[in-house]
């Protein structure tokens, strides 16, 4: 099995079939969990050995940003402007009133 770890030496990945760039091959024992509940840095390399990381902390899930996005408010913007520049057309058309 190929493993990958941090600088901490929290394994972040593994296979067990083929290769992952940068990463070492481990031959110990295998806890008989491991697959089952991986996370990446759910487990450490600690003196060749896998073992838990006590220190582990679930991630918390992004929650995504609210309101419009970049293109949302560039595409108002636009929408804005070419109802002024229809107003000012119009007025040089002669279609306004009071103008």
């Amino acid at each position: 099995m190929q493993i990958t770890v941090n600088s901490v030496g929290e394994i972040i990945s593994y296979v067990k079939v083929g290769t992952i760039e940068g990463a070492i091959e481990f031959s110990g024992t295998i806890p008989d969990d491991f697959e089952d509940n991986f996370k990446p840095s759910f487990y450490l390399l600690q003196n060749n050995a896998i073992v838990l990381n006590q220190s582990y902390v679930e991630p918390k899930p992004t929650i995504p940003a609210t309101g419009p996005t970049t293109e949302q408010v560039m595409i108002n913007q636009l929408g804005l402007k070419y109802a002024e520049l229809a107003a000012k057309v119009d007025k040089l058309k002669g279609g306004a009133v009071n103008g």
